[in-house]
């Protein structure tokens, strides 16, 4: 059987997601004049009953595939087996907790038809942390507003030449949800870490911005994204998933031109989990966590400085 092919895949790992998974779906289904598209919907295992509401959801919309891990594999697995059984032309994501602008997928074929050679789209979105408090990413994060703020109020599409050098200097200008990625790109740099617990997600836009000279601004918000209370990244200091994330980055053969960057990183990281050990009196891992900030960045005084306020601790 000749299996068709989609303009746009749409991947949403979903796990445990039975609460808000629906309005995920349901903004996708109000999308205005949206182009060809597939939804590929990942349950990672879920132990709630999220695979039976995507099933039923499903049944009245065929552009809809189900696909099941057979175990929980994390995000990075959940976006794996989407890459593997995509039939888009592009790449898209939604998690699962959040919803999508009427006029997201309308406005990144737009962007595509005006940069037909670009390889990578992103734009803005807003940042929901309670009804009331809903600012745009452009507003609530630096490296965004350096970079976009501009853009927005010209309501002009940006071309952001040399990203890599951007994300590893001052910080990662991708989100998923808010990017629009051609496959053949995704084939060819590989797919998610799957040994990451974390910082699946900035490992990977890394990689695919060092294989890139470009990519294309949208400057509008096509997204809400919400923080959900007691999230992984919410609950434990970054260090902990940001050091072994930057660690595998710098043995990666596409980013040798910048371990310099990278080893920063690291014994910044590393000095967040000193200051978390330090607070919680945990002095053994305290020292090793500053020792590793001097091994990665030993020129840097202050990294010396909290290694030796590790070793008096008391």
């Amino acid at each position: 059987m000749k299996v068709k092919k989609h303009l746009i895949t749409i991947i949403i790992p979903a796990y445990n997601a039975a609460g808000f998974i629906l309005n995920a779906l349901n903004s996708i289904a109000s999308q205005i004049t949206p182009p060809d598209y597939e939804i590929l919907i990942i349950d990672d295992h879920s132990t709630d009953n999220t695979l039976d509401i995507v099933n039923t959801y499903a049944k009245n919309h065929p552009e809809i595939k189900v696909l099941s891990n057979t175990r929980t594999k994390g995000v990075a697995g959940a976006r794996n087996t989407g890459f593997e059984n995509a039939q888009g032309v592009w790449i898209t994501f939604l998690d699962s907790d959040d919803t999508w602008e009427p006029d997201n997928l309308s406005s990144f074929y737009e962007a595509i038809l005006n940069y037909p050679e670009s390889d990578i789209f992103i734009s803005d979105r807003y940042e929901t942390i309670a009804p009331q408090e809903k600012k745009l990413l452009t507003e609530t994060d630096p490296v965004w507003h350096k970079y976009f703020i501009s853009a927005n109020k010209k309501q002009s599409y940006l071309r952001l030449e040399n990203p890599a050098d951007i994300f590893f200097e001052e910080g990662v200008l991708m989100r998923t949800g808010i990017c629009m990625i051609r496959r053949k790109l995704i084939e060819e740099i590989g797919y998610c870490d799957e040994e990451l617990k974390a910082a699946v997600d900035m490992s990977w836009f890394f990689i695919l911005a060092a294989n890139v000279d470009h990519m294309i601004y949208i400057p509008k918000p096509l997204m809400n994204y919400y923080h959900r209370v007691g999230s992984l990244t919410h609950t434990i200091p970054f260090g902990f998933f940001g050091v072994p994330a930057y660690k595998k980055l710098l043995k990666h053969p596409d980013l040798h031109t910048y371990r310099q960057s990278i080893r920063k990183q690291i014994a910044l990281w590393s000095l967040d989990k000193t200051y978390y050990y330090r607070k919680n009196n945990k002095k053994i891992k305290a020292i090793i966590s500053a020792f590793e900030s001097v091994w990665y960045e030993g020129k840097n005084k202050e990294y010396w400085k909290h290694l030796i306020a590790s070793i008096l601790l008391r």
